[in-house]
């Protein structure tokens, strides 16, 4: 397509989300979301509640940490129909998709804390098999309250 034909990006302006569309001889402007923009904006709007959720611990000395208590504003602001969900969507699958790089670090550096993490070996399986043991629990009876409900 030419340049200046209706609806066809600028080349150097296309990555911003500007396209040129041309009207009876006039070129405009308009700004459009692009996919790369709604991507930098569902990333912001995560960092933007875990720094709040943050904010809050910090004010109120709350016991929980800060990307939590974030999480859980961005919780109740979901719950509520609004364009958010659109927002965040496109970011968080991908986040999700690659959440196993996000480990990475923290596995790397229990390396460091060998000594500190031989004393806490224990704890640390207790933990482990409790959790995995009431996980199992849990979605055993969900599957069964899931079928029941499935069957009435």
């Amino acid at each position: 397509m030419r340049q200046g034909a209706v609806g066809t990006p600028r080349s150097q302006h296309a990555w911003l989300g500007i396209i040129n569309v041309c009207c009876n001889g006039r070129r405009r402007y308009f700004p459009v979301i692009t996919q790369g923009l709604k991507l930098t904006l569902g990333l912001v709007i995560l960092v933007f509640f875990q720094w709040l959720g943050q904010l809050i611990v910090l004010w109120t000395n709350a016991i929980i940490p800060g990307p939590l208590m974030g999480m859980l504003l961005l919780l109740l602001v979901l719950i509520y129909p609004s364009q958010l969900v659109s927002l965040i969507e496109p970011v968080s699958s991908r986040l999700i998709q690659n959440l196993s790089l996000l480990f990475i670090p923290a596995s790397v550096g229990a390396f460091f804390l060998e000594q500190k993490i031989t004393y806490q070996l224990p704890n640390l399986l207790i933990i482990v098999i409790l959790s995995t043991l009431l996980t199992i629990l849990f979605m055993s009876l969900l599957i069964k309250l899931i079928r029941r409900s499935s069957d009435d």
